[in-house]
């Protein structure tokens, strides 16, 4: 959905808890050892067995970053041949040495990636078997060799230059049946996943062996599940984390469960194949414009800039997919939700 109006990053301090994914879980993604080994990878190399830090904060002057995921199977092995790993909602999010706030800088449901040798050897790698779910993110499989290496379709991102104090990535993921006409064997599936991101010179800057880019960390490997499950990563020390939590989605939160914390004024009118947002705020203020399904899932952020006291028009395109959708707009401390229809 493209936007029709040039935004500025966007503080976005709410966050979304649920019993599955808890403080304490996120700090351990960096702090303890790998659940299970992934297979193929040396021993020699430094994020073989536990997670490894990376750079804390972009070179001075660098402005883009990506975030990133890989997918291995156990060394111990992995006998299931008719499970897939499901993959959504890759986000990154930076700390601002301006406001000491996490900003929201990437958020893809949909990840592209490829095939690649388990030890990156030569940076061989194939066509990964993707299949588009009915969510719109994607399932995959690796093994014989190879690791499921995977990134937001989108690509880097922009940040502002020497604002940045540290990072936090996230990605949901579970394990699925391939083929429904086939048994379930998800059972016998052992497959490991961590997430990471790097920071880089620029948006264009092409790959220089590691002079335009550096390396954010790399975060635990944890096995996949049947259940939705998230996995971290962050550059910040733990206590960062803990006094100044990032903000990370539930995993299973439904829209009865997003509840509105105050009162603003809020109309959504159609016009041909576009919406007219309008919002009323009392004060200038940093807010967030975000379109969910109605299951909760979060499908896009519109907005996320500076906006004005007294009236706002944004202007978005209608989703491609006919249904009920959920716009939220989120203001310090605030939020308000109203339906649009797409036919």
């Amino acid at each position: 959905m493209k936007k029709l109006i040039f935004v500025l990053p966007f503080i976005f301090t709410t966050i979304f808890l649920n019993a599955q994914t808890t403080l304490e879980e996120i700090i351990g993604d960096m702090k303890l050892p790998h659940e299970g080994i992934p297979n193929g990878v040396p021993a020699s190399y430094n994020w073989q067995a536990k997670p490894r830090p990376g750079a804390v904060e972009p070179p001075s002057g660098w402005t883009a970053a990506i975030a990133w995921g890989q997918v291995y199977e156990w060394a111990g092995g992995n006998n299931a041949t008719n499970t897939r790993i499901q993959i959504k909602d890759l986000a990154l999010y930076y700390l601002s040495k301006k406001d000491n706030k996490w900003h929201l800088l990437q958020s893809n449901i949909r990840v592209s990636g490829a095939n690649y040798r388990e030890d990156f050897a030569g940076d061989v790698n194939k066509p990964a078997d993707i299949r588009v779910e009915s969510d719109g993110s994607i399932s995959t499989t690796c093994g014989g060799g190879y690791n499921f290496h995977f990134w937001p379709s989108s690509g880097r991102s922009k940040f502002p230059a020497n604002e940045v104090a540290g990072c936090f990535v996230t990605v949901k993921a579970r394990l699925i049946v391939g083929d429904k006409t086939k048994p379930d064997d998800r059972d016998k599936a052992k497959y490991l996943m961590s997430v990471g991101g790097d920071w880089w010179q620029s948006l264009t800057a092409p790959w220089d062996n590691f002079k335009t880019n550096a390396d954010m960390g790399i975060g635990r490997f944890r096995f996949i599940t049947n259940e939705w499950k998230s996995f971290n990563m962050y550059s910040v020390p733990a206590d960062t984390i803990r006094n100044n939590p990032p903000p990370f989605t539930a995993l299973t939160t439904g829209i009865n469960d997003l509840k509105e914390t105050g009162k603003i004024d809020l109309k959504i009118l159609p016009e041909n194949n576009l919406f007219n947002i309008q919002f009323s705020l009392a004060k200038n203020d940093n807010i967030q414009l975000s379109l969910f399904d109605l299951t909760g899932r979060m499908i896009e952020t519109i907005f996320h800039s500076n906006a004005n006291k007294g009236l706002n028009n944004l202007f978005m395109n209608k989703p491609q997919v006919p249904g009920i959708y959920i716009v939220k707009l989120y203001a310090e401390n605030q939020s308000v939700s109203g339906k649009i229809y797409v036919r």
